[in-house]
């Protein structure tokens, strides 16, 4: 296998002058002027690189030289490098999708290791460039369920199988965000000896799930995988053991069409993920389809100034053109509570323009699973408990609840001073697919808060991957730390809190009260960061 990292003929394209000048353009952008470690991780691999000591690039290396950690640095023990890498390659993505859109050269960091490769702008895998000119005409990510093969002795237990393929279609058919090809399709094109890419690409189909049943001994097996129609990359697959209990088979189909479901779909699922890395790494992201989730994914997971702004103008524009889209309608009502609540630009009113936008979608689709989710947190920003808890729960009933949704509403419940079951639905969540965005460890944080837990709570802290335009990082490290005592680590996070965010800490209980229900949760955290050594010029 050739390692691309020490494959010559990509840099040789580019002279060193060439790439040192995209990488200035990189680092002058926002998203990476105002990180420091960001900055120096992306600077030090690109000129270890140049200079021709890319073997020497290792975590140890560039904990040491790029990220200021001491001489007995063990990254063994230490996650800092691996995780600071992977906001290094998401704030990448961020930038060539964004304001680097135009650039000749991409610098990209390959998952695995931590030595950059040059590559030509208009540089594509074949599968990537035979999806730019077979678009399938369709105006959503479109899933096709294959009828699941029979393995069983003389075709045993086919009234089993066939349910397989009819109740995931009718299961995903709820998820507002995909269109699902009708079972009898799949079935008219499908027999045991065709290719299943085939069928995809004939039913212009971009994901297919395909899965067996075989009995062995006394039990069933049954095994699912979902693969990308046009690559025939298998982007997931999960194999389930159940005890042959006849009475029982249905449940036993009930319960992992439940578990299929709640792992691809959502936001954070597999589908979605695979549909945002594809568009991200070929540079064809715009809001004309189903691109209006990709964005809002994109902005959920860092919620940096740039990404939201640049979502919430897209979505703004694909609302003109169709303004009865409840999925942007939705979309864009959650980003305007977001924005608002991180400082950044939004609109006037934007509790009451989300209110107004979600309840117009409900009124559109009465059973929009994702709509009474977002309505649920605009009752949060109302402080009003019951109504978010009330809603929440309803919209957990409306549909089989994703990873996403889980979590989604965990957080919810935890912003809304229900810790416990805050705690139930992000376990769950995470159980399903450990993939989250970083307000999901706020959440837990949040609850270890409440039990003061603060090791813990500060444990969590150090996982919001988020921003550094996210004030709430460094905010909650430093008052978990001033909990602890911890007041010479903590004065970082103050040093970062004073310089970057002087005007949102002007007002710091206001900006933390508006999601934040639970008075005593507010008040607990100002107090930690006061112990801290933060000093609010607060306005009364």
């Amino acid at each position: 296998m050739t390692d691309p990292l020490t494959d010559s003929s990509i840099k040789k394209e580019f002279s060193n002058d060439e790439i040192l000048y995209e990488l200035n353009l990189i680092l002058s952008s926002d998203l990476f002027s105002n990180s420091f470690v960001l900055s120096n991780f992306l600077s030090y691999i690109v000129k270890e690189t140049l200079q021709g000591n890319a073997q020497a690039i290792k975590e140890y290396t560039i904990g040491v030289c790029a990220l200021g950690k001491p001489e007995d640095f063990n990254p063994q023990v230490d996650a800092l490098v691996r995780i600071h890498a992977g906001r290094l390659r998401r704030q990448l993505n961020e930038y060539y999708a964004g304001p680097g859109k135009d650039d000749s050269i991409l610098i990209e960091v390959v998952k695995g290791t931590y030595v950059p490769v040059f590559r030509p702008k208009n540089h594509l895998n074949k599968a990537a460039e035979h999806l730019s000119q077979f678009q399938y005409k369709r105006s959503k990510l479109t899933l096709a369920i294959l009828p699941f093969r029979n393995l069983c002795p003389e075709n045993q237990f086919q009234f089993f199988v066939d349910g397989f393929g009819e109740e995931l279609t009718r299961i995903f058919s709820a998820w507002p965000d995909i269109d699902v090809i009708a079972h009898h399709s799949t079935r008219k094109l499908y027999d045991n000896s065709t290719d299943p890419l085939h069928i995809g690409q004939n039913l212009g189909a971009h994901y297919l799930i395909c899965g067996t049943v075989m009995r062995v001994s006394n039990d069933i097996r049954i095994s699912v995988g979902l693969s990308e129609s046009l690559s025939g990359r298998q982007i997931w697959s999960k194999t389930y053991f159940k005890k042959l209990e006849m009475d029982k088979v249905m449940d036993i189909q009930d319960q992992i069409n439940d578990d299929i479901f709640a792992i691809l779909s959502g936001n954070y699922g597999f589908i979605i993920r695979s549909a945002m890395n594809d568009s991200t790494s070929s540079q064809q992201l715009n809001l004309e389809s189903f691109d209006a989730i990709l964005w809002n994914y994109h902005a959920q997971m860092t919620h940096s100034v740039q990404a939201c702004i640049y979502t919430r103008q897209m979505l703004e524009k694909a609302l003109l053109k169709d303004p009865k889209n409840v999925m942007c309608s939705v979309v864009l009502g959650d980003l305007y509570l977001f924005c608002h609540t991180l400082g950044y630009p939004t609109v006037e009113e934007p509790v009451k323009k989300a209110f107004d936008l979600v309840s117009n979608a409900i009124k559109t689709d009465p059973l929009s699973q994702y709509a009474h989710i977002i309505l649920g947190w605009v009752y949060v920003y109302m402080h009003q408990e019951k109504n978010a808890v009330t809603v929440f729960e309803k919209g957990l009933l409306l549909a089989p609840p994703s990873a996403s949704i889980n979590g989604t509403v965990g957080f919810g419940m935890a912003c809304a001073g229900e810790y416990n079951r805050a705690l139930e639905l992000l376990s769950n969540s995470l159980t399903l697919n450990p993939y989250c965005p970083w307000w999901y460890y706020m959440s837990f944080f949040f609850i270890h808060f409440d039990r003061n837990e603060y090791q813990e709570a500060l444990d969590y802290a150090y996982k919001i991957d988020a921003s550094d335009d996210v004030f709430l990082k460094p905010l909650l490290k430093a008052s978990a730390m001033g909990k602890l005592g911890l007041i010479c680590e903590a004065q970082h996070e103050i040093e970062i809190l004073n310089r970057h965010f002087q005007s949102i800490l002007n007002d710091i209980p206001c900006k933390l009260s508006e999601f934040i229900i639970d008075k005593k949760m507010v008040e607990n955290i100002l107090d930690g960061a006061d112990k801290a050594g933060l000093r609010l010029n607060l306005v009364k």
